[in-house]
């Protein structure tokens, strides 16, 4: 034990001197760092990389960075940051962004010097920023095909062409001016115009027949876009391929949707039925709900909400409930919930606690909509909520089931044994909890 001390003692002097040495080498303050600007520009464009040259120096203490930053508004926007070893010229470049709805103006590019000892010298210079003015600009869509988009006025541009109706593009414009670039404008995650090669494709939604795709490059306004209406009011825009409306909504209620050919859409079977008049009946208890329109898909999802917060199975059996795991899928197999917290499927409440869930047998990849059941294998259960948590303590099967499903000692649901599901066949899941949320009756039955 004393060996011990005695090897952990001789340590602590070593690292005690490592330390001192090192702030012996490099105490705090002292020195006077010299920053001066060689070679500055004095005007740019938004979306250029701007060089510049500075020299460095102090007076015998060792430098530590040179950082360029550029502010707009007092904001800073850009920086770009040298680690300056030895004293002389530095070549560097910083970035203009180029952004929405910002007018031509001045910046302010400041060099910031700093030595080991954490002194700092800082040199600013005013920059006259303009917008560039692209002679076109180039619509590129999601197979790579490029299209001339004309300047029709001042950040005004547009290509009128035989698009496809649902077109994916970004919009790519020339460099412009010695340090300009090619900028890439496309969606970001939350659905919003941003400049950047991983930028997502912008959505447009046009005829059969040729039409028009334009484009602003200050305010970013794009046309045409996805007009969606649910029930007279404006679906908006969720990420880029989807829209959202959140209501209340009443049982056996008709809801007009407009801005799509309903006829091309899924809709699904528990929540609602499709009419020839581009209306929809609702099918679940009245209650506040969130319905997700899927451009990409076509494909409708409904979500029970309590206010800004997504439902859950209250004590009375009303509410929310949760399904997650394999064998089940929506709107088709190649959607499984698997066992995906935050992203389980809303079970409609298809009448006073009870609770539905309908879909036809199909393979487990390549199905068609509406196959939402496995063939051949399902392992499931219920939650009280979107995630893990509150789940049932107890579950039986209705007379009949048996023969179909089998509950496991955790209330998973899973195909009876040697069981397979006739493909092509409707089955509809059903969970009755009007005896109480600890008396559920699960059935399964064909239809």
């Amino acid at each position: 034990m004393n060996t011990i001390k005695k090897y952990i003692g001789f340590f602590l002097c070593l690292v005690a001197v490592a330390a001192c040495k090192e702030d012996y080498e490099y105490p705090l303050g002292g020195g006077n760092p010299i920053v001066e600007l060689n070679d500055v520009p004095t005007t740019a464009l938004f979306g250029d990389s701007i060089p510049f040259n500075v020299h460095v120096s102090d007076d015998g203490h060792a430098l530590s960075t040179l950082k360029a930053q550029l502010y707009f508004s007092g904001d800073l926007v850009s920086e770009t940051v040298i680690r300056t070893k030895e004293y002389g010229n530095y070549n560097g470049k910083i970035y203009v962004p180029f952004l929405k709805n910002i007018p031509d103006g001045t910046a302010q590019l400041q060099f910031v010097l700093e030595n080991v000892g954490m002194v700092k010298n800082e040199q600013q210079k005013d920059l006259a920023l303009s917008r560039p003015d692209f002679p076109y600009l180039t619509l590129v869509d999601s197979d790579g095909v490029e299209y001339r988009m004309e300047k029709e006025s001042q950040y005004h541009y547009s290509a009128t062409g035989n698009f496809p109706q649902a077109l994916s593009a970004r919009i790519k414009s020339p460099k412009v001016g010695e340090n300009g670039n090619e900028l890439i404008f496309g969606k970001s995650v939350d659905n919003q115009i941003i400049v950047g090669e991983t930028s997502d494709f912008i959505n447009f939604s046009g005829t059969e027949m040729a039409y028009e795709v334009t484009f602003n490059v200050l305010t970013y306004e794009h046309a045409p876009l996805v007009e969606m209406t649910f029930d007279g009011e404006d679906m908006l825009a969720l990420d880029a391929n989807s829209y959202y409306v959140q209501k209340t909504l009443t049982q056996g209620q008709t809801v007009q949707v407009t801005g799509v050919e309903l006829a091309e859409w899924w809709v699904d079977p528990d929540y609602f039925i499709k009419g020839t008049d581009d209306g929809l009946t609702f099918l679940p208890m009245s209650g506040e709900y969130r319905v997700v329109a899927d451009t990409e898909s076509k494909s409708f999802a409904v979500i029970r909400m309590e206010g800004e917060n997504e439902a859950v199975l209250g004590d009375d059996g009303h509410g929310a409930l949760w399904l997650m795991g394999w064998g089940v899928g929506s709107p088709s197999l190649d959607s499984q919930f698997g066992w995906n917290p935050g992203a389980a499927y809303c079970v409609s409440e298809i009448s006073s606690k009870k609770y539905q869930f309908t879909g036809i047998a199909g393979p487990e990849q390549g199905s068609s909509f509406g196959q939402r059941f496995r063939t051949d294998y399902l392992d499931f259960k219920f939650f009280f909520q979107n995630d893990w948590g509150g789940e049932f303590s107890s579950l039986t099967l209705a007379a009949g089931s048996e023969n179909l499903i089998k509950l496991t000692s955790s209330w998973n649901i899973g195909l009876a044994d040697g069981v397979t599901l006739e493909e092509g066949a409707k089955y509809v899941l059903t969970v009755d909890l009007t005896g109480g949320n600890d008396n559920g009756v699960v059935s399964f039955e064909k239809r």
